[in-house]
């Protein structure tokens, strides 16, 4: 069975540059309770905290502009954790005067009933990455 998960937050700095921070490895620092530990052919591997410590294989494309957005697209799998595919998007949204952006982030599971992961724990990470994500990209234009 296949669940979705949608989070929404607003961040007062431009998608570009808010899409920079998404480009490198350091993208995975976002997410909380996620170490990265290697790099093998393209996917990255990281240890997820939890219950019972797992590792898992990332693979993530860089941001992609369209016309009116930045579109990143990513993967995870790994024993214990759903199957799960992941579209985060930055647009840009009316501010009061300065440059704004609204983010969605979508994560559509698969398995995630036999996984070690509950809906409402997948659901505080993905909220929590577009907190530090909006911390980062905040700090970045304030500097």
């Amino acid at each position: 069975m296949s669940t979705r998960i949608e989070a929404h937050r607003r961040i007062q700095a431009d998608p570009a540059s808010t899409a920079l921070l998404l480009a490198g490895p350091s993208a995975l620092e976002l997410w909380p309770g996620v170490r990265r530990v290697g790099e093998v052919g393209g996917r990255v591997l990281i240890e997820v905290a939890g219950p019972a410590p797992t590792a898992a294989s990332v693979t993530a494309r860089p941001p992609r502009r369209t016309p009116t957005a930045f579109v990143s697209r990513f993967a995870w799998t790994g024993p214990g954790l759903p199957g799960t595919e992941g579209v985060l998007t930055l647009t840009y949204a009316q501010g009061a005067g300065a440059p704004t952006t609204r983010a969605e982030l979508v994560l559509d599971s698969e398995g995630l009933a036999a996984s070690q992961l509950d809906e409402a724990a997948l659901a505080g990470m993905a909220e929590q990455f577009l907190v530090n994500l909006a911390r980062a990209a905040e700090a970045r234009r304030a500097a």
